[in-house]
């Protein structure tokens, strides 16, 4: 039996950003040379479109795998996700719903 350290959250959130970068870049540039005719790639060859493009399908990958991510065993998640951890974000500053920007004075 392997003895493991769980990530910190600050290195799940980095995995979490990095690895669906990745896999939507390589989906993007998959599209360009297998699926995509070709007048359909001169179109999208521009450096704007490109971009635009690459950020759709990064962000199309990481809102499908979040959304599945509850019905995929923790293997398929780290590989899609890059950690099956989800980070817990509890910052320096805590909100308040009591909190009021404005409060009014005692009568």
């Amino acid at each position: 039996m392997t003895n493991t350290t769980p990530l910190s959250d600050r290195a799940v959130s980095y995995l979490r950003t990095v690895v669906p970068v990745f896999w939507g870049s390589a989906v993007a540039w998959l599209l360009t040379v297998v699926v995509l005719p070709t007048e359909v790639t001169d179109l999208l060859t521009s450096d704007l479109a490109i971009t635009a493009v690459t950020a759709l399908v990064v962000g199309a990958w990481y809102i499908a795998w979040r959304w599945a991510e509850p019905h995929i065993p923790d293997w398929l998640t780290r590989l899609a996700l890059g950690s099956a951890q989800t980070p817990t974000y509890t910052g320096r500053h805590n909100a308040s719903t009591a909190h009021s920007p404005h409060p009014t004075p005692p009568t």
